[in-house]
């Protein structure tokens, strides 16, 4: 929907009649029953304008209002602004008020924290928040603020969410956005489309207006298979073309562009001393493929570098120079990337500087919308019809060792006039335990126990690995789900296998008292050694939104069974095979004499599936549990 009246007066007064608010009821009353329904939270008003008047320059100005129904969602109602060296936040206002919408507090300046945003592992960071929290616990209340953000220095434009966090609703909002140009914007998950209006402001500079209006936006109920939470909220995301940034200007419109502004804050920031060229040189002689030269260089960043953080002012996103990082022998991500890039072009290696969002279960690349959708550095490394990629800011990575922090997503390849987004490759995630399990007439059982560890479980396992004596151990005893089991502390060891698909073997011994169940003569024990748990969903949730299952995963146990002599086995589970779109699970059995042979595998499919096949996935997990409660029966000989 568009109109064009060039008019300045009748801009302005569309702009003030936007930007002005008759005083509000917060009363809780007053809120819609089915807003209140199953929530915590109710947004009652979030009103945001944002002007665009240069591509350095910008204003946010915002009223926000949210009712607290219960302490669960308390921490909806923190206020909390991050500010640096080309921002700034003013004229903050935050009001209190009870469930009957009278005003409680008016919270007075010198109760607003100016706080760092950053913790320790900051070196220099010049982000900043003001902060403010209640500490108000009368529920249900209502908090409201409003505040104005300068933007002195623009990367990124702010994002309109109506609501945030799951079993919250809202009553109204707005969004509203002044702009010279043609904005460039996606919206996910509304049905409203922007009012779009021309005109000329007092200084007879032309303007596009857009406004987006919201009311009774229903909550989004948390379920077992839900996709993220970042796309399931209604959203409006904007990205400017032309921007600039401490004297560097960009363009944002293409992927090639927005890599070309990286490239800029990178380009003269690799030169390295003749000293260090040398040491190189001499480090990689030896070296009979480039591959092996490349883990050299990689190892000799790690033990010559460590990672701190560094945000401050286009530091935020400039590395330090290379000779810098040779120095100090510290950098951020950024750094520690272009130092490798730059150790690597000593000997010749082509490498580049990547880009990428880091994180767990991090929202995917919105590849038709190109702007700064990143937080990471990283370094690729071509090598003949292979790919190695860097995580230099790890000491303790394995060469080419790309973890859940960074696998298998988009990343933004950065190359002068032909940046281009790639995917990391994802790991395999592979969970193997092999036990022999040995038990006596009076059901104790002795196991000796060996685990592999591969990609999402070694990454798990990394944290256990690096600690040492009682802390370890408490770690380990808190991971083995063995009914009355116990270990001790000389009988467990792992050991990590370095490679281009690294992983850790645990070996362990263990006793479990009274794992078997005695029935007068008989003996009868679970099949599931190891407890595990199948989490089948409950027949009377339901699922409203997409079914996501983040991880491809192999599991598999492979267990022998002793029996005490004197005794036979006289039932155990026949061998089962479920097929599904979720995945896969098989188990096999043999008897061997006294000994029972069991393998269960199982194979879990990552991806995404319509709400539709929810009662399928229970259907099939059920399954799975089940075959897991199987038990054998063991009878004494006659």
């Amino acid at each position: 929907m568009k109109a064009l009246f060039p008019s300045i007066y009748f801009l302005l007064y569309f702009s003030i009649l936007s930007g002005t608010g008759f005083a509000q009821n917060y009363s809780v009353e007053r809120i819609a029953d089915e807003l209140k329904k199953d929530v915590g939270s109710v947004v009652r008003t979030n009103e945001m304008h944002f002007t665009v008047k240069s591509p350095s320059n910008a204003i946010i100005k915002q009223k926000y209002a949210v009712t607290i129904l219960h302490k669960s969602h308390r921490y909806n109602s923190v206020f909390q602004k991050v500010y640096d060296q080309f921002s700034n936040i003013s004229s903050i206002k935050i009001n209190l008020y009870d469930k009957y919408g009278r005003k409680v507090k008016r919270v007075p300046n010198c109760d607003i924290y100016d706080l760092s945003t950053f913790s320790q592992s900051a070196l220099f960071a010049d982000i900043r928040q003001k902060y403010y929290d209640p500490e108000y616990y009368e529920y249900p209340f209502t908090i409201e603020w409003s505040y104005t953000k300068t933007l002195n220095g623009i990367l990124s434009y702010p994002s309109f969410y109506p609501i945030n966090s799951y079993e919250m609703s809202m009553e109204k909002g707005e969004f509203v956005v002044n702009i010279p140009a043609q904005l460039r914007y996606v919206q996910e998950n509304l049905d409203v489309e922007p009012i779009i209006r021309e005109g000329y402001d007092i200084n007879r500079k032309y303007y596009q207006e857009y406004k987006w209006e919201f009311k009774s936006i229903m909550p989004i109920i948390r379920e077992d298979y839900d996709v993220r939470l970042a796309d399931l909220v209604p959203k409006v995301k904007l990205a400017p073309s032309q921007f600039e940034m401490d004297g560097y200007v960009g363009d944002a419109s293409s992927w090639e562009g927005f890599g070309d502004w990286i490239y800029s804050l990178n380009n003269g920031r690799s030169d390295l001393s003749s000293e260090t060229k040398n040491e190189i040189l001499k480090l990689t002689s030896g070296a009979t493929d480039n591959k092996e030269k490349i883990k050299l260089v990689y190892e000799y960043l790690q033990s010559k570098t460590r990672y701190v953080n560094v945000v401050i002012g286009i530091g935020g996103w400039q590395p330090f120079t290379a000779m810098e990082v040779d120095e100090n022998g510290y950098g951020d991500c950024k750094a520690l990337s272009n130092y490798t890039y730059s150790l690597l072009q000593a000997i010749d290696i082509e490498s580049y500087y990547t880009i990428i969002k880091a994180g767990d279960n991090v929202e995917e690349i919105r590849k038709k919308f190109p702007s700064n959708q990143f937080n990471h550095a990283i370094l690729c490394v071509p090598n003949g019809n292979d790919t190695i990629w860097l995580e230099c800011t790890s000491q303790r990575n394995p060469f080419g060792y790309m973890g859940t922090f960074t696998e298998g997503r988009e990343a933004l390849l950065i190359k002068e006039n032909d940046s281009k987004l790639v995917r990391i490759p994802s790991l395999s995630n592979f969970r193997l335990r092999k036990a022999v399990i040995l038990f006596d007439e009076n059901g104790d059982v002795y196991a000796e126990i060996e685990k592999k560890h591969q990609g999402l479980y070694y990454d798990n396992k990394r944290g256990s690995y690096y600690l040492e004596g009682k802390r370890r151990m408490d770690r380990i005893r808190n991971n083995i789900h063995i009914k009355n089991y116990s270990i001790n502390d000389e009988d467990y060891k792992i050991t990590e296998y370095r490679s281009d698909y690294p992983y850790f073997i645990e070996d362990c011994f263990v006793t479990a008292n009274r794992y078997v169940k005695k029935i007068g003569g008989r003996l009868l024990f679970d099949i599931n050694f190891f407890n595990t748990e199948i989490d089948v969903p409950s027949p009377i949730n339901k699922q409203e939104s997409d079914i996501y299952i983040h991880r491809s995963i192999t599991k598999i146990d492979s267990l022998e069974f002793v029996i005490p002599d004197g005794y036979f086995i006289k039932s155990f589970p026949e061998n089962d095979t479920l097929i599904s779109d979720f995945g896969e699970f098989h188990t096999s059995f043999k008897l061997d004499g006294n000994k029972l042979y069991y393998t269960r595998k199982q194979i879990v499919k990552k991806g995404t599936y319509s709400a539709d096949k929810y009662n399928s996935l229970r259907a099939y997990l059920k399954k799975i549990s089940k075959a897991d409660r199987a038990k054998v029966l063991v009878m004494p000989k006659e």
